[in-house]
């Protein structure tokens, strides 16, 4: 009985300490992933319907906030349609684009992880031509 006792004893306590040993490392990588991707740096593309870059779009981004209204930042693409935003430091936003000739593409919402994250949009912003 004694022997059954000190075998169950062992086992918990080596699946506490494997537990415990799990959750430091969990939470040193992330500390690492945030240490490293903390810039607040937003960026993507805008294309038309085709795929194709548009320069000189306007791109529009608005920190989403409960009951505020924050003043929207802008940007430009350059001559590929990427655009870049610096020292953003929003957990959740709303992005679109715009330019003359096309109709504004529609507002997407993002949540990250945590502030001043780097983010790359997962899809452009499309514009579609309006003659």
């Amino acid at each position: 009985m004694k022997f059954k006792v000190n075998m169950i004893l062992k086992y918990l306590k080596n699946r506490f300490v494997i537990t415990f040993l799990s959750i430091g490392l969990i939470i040193g990588i992330w500390s690492i992933y945030v240490q490293y991707n903390n810039d607040g740096i937003i960026m993507g593309k805008v294309v038309d319907e085709t795929g194709k870059g548009i320069p000189n779009a306007v791109v529009i981004i608005v920190e989403e906030l409960s009951g505020g209204i924050q003043e929207p930042l802008t940007t430009h693409t350059d001559k590929k349609g990427n655009f870049l935003f610096k020292d953003i430091d929003y957990i959740e936003f709303i992005i679109s684009a715009k330019k003359s000739g096309y109709t504004a593409s529609e507002k997407t919402r993002y949540h990250l992880y945590f502030k001043r994250e780097n983010f790359k949009l997962p899809r452009p912003l499309v514009l579609n031509y309006s003659p």
